[in-house]
């Protein structure tokens, strides 16, 4: 019973001493995590895309990514 709670407070800490050590202000919002991980899920789909299939080559597939990275960007601020 004891490991149970142990185990995410120690977590918590590690986290808060990593962001007070990081000088950073507050922790991305989930937003901002969604929005990363969606394009950074597209890019790797790119990736293994085969050739001629590419978002270089497929004018939508590069529209949808470069909305995916406008999100990005604007949603987490980077």
């Amino acid at each position: 019973m004891t490991t149970r709670f142990v185990i995410p407070i120690t977590a918590a800490l590690v986290c808060t001493i990593f962001l007070v050590a990081c000088d950073s202000k507050q922790p991305p919002t989930p937003a901002c995590i969604e929005a990363a991980r969606l394009y950074a899920e597209a890019l790797d789909m790119d990736q293994r895309a085969p050739e001629g299939e590419k978002a270089s080559e497929i004018k939508i597939r590069k529209d949808a990514l470069g909305a995916l990275e406008d999100r990005k960007i604007k949603v987490c601020g980077e």
